[in-house]
């Protein structure tokens, strides 16, 4: 089964992308660098991981071009429909000390 590649383009730091998921699936936030040593299969650097619920997100770690790619890869081969959204950051909460109580 192949791979589905998202081209996020241009993402600033600390957006947000969640992807919804029908099955268990492997996904991968790549940087242009780091996408083009997984198409050519040499070592690569990657966010994300084995997503074993219907949604997954991963927040973005630095200003850069990002990839996302979804697959199967070493997980029971199960049709895939994902759907990304990106969110331009993240909702900032606070905790601790300091606030009304």
């Amino acid at each position: 089964m192949e791979a589905s590649v998202f081209d996020l383009g241009k993402v600033r730091r600390d957006a947000v992308v969640t992807v919804r998921l029908d099955a268990m699936a492997n996904v991968r936030l790549l940087t242009a660098v780091n996408f083009q040593a997984y198409r050519r299969r040499q070592y690569y650097r990657m966010h994300g991981g084995v997503a074993t619920a219907p949604m997954f997100k991963i927040h973005i770690p630095a200003n850069a071009h990002w990839f996302l790619v979804i697959d199967v890869e070493g997980l029971e081969a199960r049709p895939l429909r994902p759907r990304v959204s990106v969110e331009p950051e993240a909702a900032v909460t606070t905790r601790g000390r300091g606030g009304p109580r």
